[in-house]
C-alpha cells in the first residue's frame, strides 16, 4: 500500500475491468482514533494484504462508495465478523447475500463522527455515491463521481478515457453525467464538498491528485453551475 499521509492514511491500486476495459479501481485505508482502521472499497484481500492491514491496526468498518463496488465484500466480511459493514445506497438489494449493519446515507455514523466528513451524491435516480473527506490528510475520497485515466496505457483504455472525456483531465465521466437529471440537488451536492478542507483527491479510477485538488474538482464540475 501507498502511504499518503503519514500513520493516517493508505491506498492500494487493483488491477479490475469493465465490459473488458482495464480501468483499475483503489481502496482507502484510513486509521481512526485508537488505532481503528476505516476501509473504503474493500478489493481483493490476500494474505500479504491482510498481513500488512493488520500490522496498522483494528478493521473497525468496511465501507463501499455506490453499490459497484461489492466484488471482494464477501471475503472481508468472512476474514472481519466483527467489523461493521455499512452498505451503499441500494447495495443491500444487490447483495442479499450479505448481512450489512447499516446503509450509508447524509448522515455521518457515530463509529467515525467527529473525524471524516461525508455527503450523499444526490440528483440522479439511479446513481446514488457517497463522498468522504479526511479533514486530517486534506483528503476526498470519492468512487465514480470523478475519473481521471492519464495514466492507463491499453488503447481501450485510453479509448474509455476520452469517450468518457476523464482522459486529459478529471472529470465526471459523460456516462455517468447523463444519469444525473435534476442538476439543482447535484449541485447543491458539489457545494457542499467544495465547503471540505481537502487538497488531495483518491477516486477509483486513474491517477491520485495530490495537490490543488480543490480548483481540479471545482474546474471538473465548471458545467455544472455555467450550463
Amino acid at each position: 500500500m501507498i502511504e499518503c499521509y503519514k500513520n493516517r492514511l493508505w491506498y492500494q491500486d487493483f488491477a479490475m475491468k469493465t465490459n473488458g476495459i482495464a480501468v483499475g479501481c483503489k481502496m482507502t485505508v484510513i486509521k481512526l482514533d485508537d488505532d481503528r482502521l476505516f476501509i473504503h472499497s474493500p478489493v481483493e484481500l490476500d494474505n500479504a494484504l491482510k498481513s500488512t492491514i493488520e500490522q496498522l491496526g483494528k478493521i473497525v468498518a468496511v465501507v463501499t462508495p455506490n453499490k459497484s463496488y461489492h466484488h471482494y465484500l464477501s471475503e472481508w466480511w468472512l476474514a472481519y465478523p466483527d467489523a461493521y459493514f455499512f452498505a451503499a445506497p441500494g447495495l443491500q438489494q444487490k447483495r442479499g447475500d450479505l448481512t450489512f449493519d447499516d446503509v450509508l446515507r447524509q448522515y455521518t455514523p457515530a463509529l467515525w463522527q467527529g473525524q471524516l466528513l461525508q455527503t450523499l451524491i444526490k440528483g440522479s435516480d439511479n446513481f446514488e455515491e457517497i463522498a468522504f473527506c479526511d479533514p486530517l490528510s486534506k483528503t476526498l475520497i470519492l468512487g465514480d463521481l470523478l475519473a481521471w485515466m492519464i495514466d492507463k496505457k491499453h488503447p481501450l483504455s485510453i479509448g474509455y478515457g476520452l469517450l468518457n472525456g476523464c482522459y486529459i483531465h478529471p472529470a465526471m465521466p459523460f456516462y455517468l453525467r447523463l444519469s444525473f437529471t435534476d442538476r439543482v440537488r447535484l449541485r447543491q451536492s458539489i457545494q457542499e464538498i467544495l465547503t471540505w478542507p481537502f487538497d488531495r483527491i483518491i477516486f477509483a479510477k486513474g491517477k491520485v491528485i495530490e495537490t490543488n485538488g480543490k480548483q481540479l474538482f471545482s474546474t471538473a464540475f465548471h458545467w455544472l453551475f455555467h450550463a
